[in-house]
């Protein structure tokens, strides 16, 4: 865990361009800062629940920025100062779901679970306030999480009389252990930001308001690093490194195709002439 404190490290150089994919009121806001794409979840009067039709369209938006070779990192947030409170339940009474249909529901929830987790390019949660049950569900389905002192972030599925989603079972235990993973999810505890920075589920702790900032400061030194490098990091780790044989492994797969890559010749010219790297992703 970092402090924002004195970290010393360059802010985002570009101005922000922001599209408007739906209103503020209820949808995702897509803004570009720098070589990193902020996606912002809109639902203030629910603290950023989602909707089905949230859900569908920051699905889409992650398959379309993973395809973009302009965006170095993703950055997910939440407006008006939270990060998601979940699922928006008040939609579900109306449902009326039978099994199958039930199966078609959540089978959404893993088309946003892949969209995130699947990709190339790294996700940085940036978490303020509420981040509760399919919210932290989605924050843990990234790479880094900078989270404010103010945040709460719990899984509270159990209290709803539904398994946790989106991965969870899966993601949170590998941030924070089995023990504790038990705990917060059988118990539907929550945890303060404080804890979570203590526990290892937030990468970065930051004072309340700041956490966007922060994870732009995080995505600005993906500029200094060559994109094809981290993305394949991304993929072997989600592949899953269990031994030394796997870790040898992949780098047999991989550093082949690497030792070709027009990055590998501008990063050693860069290093012998003391210079930043102008990488390409080529």
């Amino acid at each position: 865990m970092r402090s924002a404190t004195g970290s010393g490290r360059r802010r985002p150089r570009r101005r922000r361009r922001r599209e408007r994919s739906v209103a503020d009121t209820e949808g995702i806001t897509l803004e570009r800062a720098g070589n990193a794409a902020i996606l912002t979840l809109c639902n203030p009067a629910r603290r950023n629940a989602y909707t089905r039709e949230m859900r569908r369209e920051l699905a889409a938006r992650c398959n379309e920025l993973q395809l973009d070779p302009a965006v170095r990192a993703i950055i997910l947030t939440g407006a008006g100062g939270h990060f998601c409170a979940g699922a928006d339940v008040s939609k579900f009474g109306a449902l009326d779901l039978g099994p199958l249909e039930a199966r078609e529901w959540y089978r959404e929830s893993l088309t946003l679970a892949r969209a995130v987790a699947d990709g190339t390019k790294p996700v940085i949660c940036a978490v303020e306030g509420d981040c509760n049950a399919a919210g932290l569900a989605l924050a843990l389905l990234g790479d880094f999480m900078i989270v404010a002192r103010n945040a709460r972030l719990g899984a509270f599925f159990a209290r709803l009389g539904v398994l946790p989603d989106t991965g969870m079972l899966h993601t949170l235990q590998r941030r924070v252990g089995l023990a504790r993973t038990r705990r917060m999810l059988m118990l539907a505890e929550a945890v303060s930001g404080e804890e979570a920075a203590q526990l290892g589920l937030a990468d970065e702790l930051v004072e309340p308001g700041q956490a966007l900032a922060v994870a732009q400061q995080w995505a600005a030194r993906f500029d200094d690093v060559a994109p094809m490098v981290v993305a394949w990091i991304r993929v072997a780790l989600r592949n899953g490194i269990h031994s030394l044989d796997d870790a040898f492994r992949a780098e047999l797969d991989l550093q082949p195709y690497l030792s070709c890559s027009a990055d590998l010749r501008e990063g050693i010219q860069a290093f012998l002439a003391k210079r930043r790297p102008q990488f390409t992703g080529r």
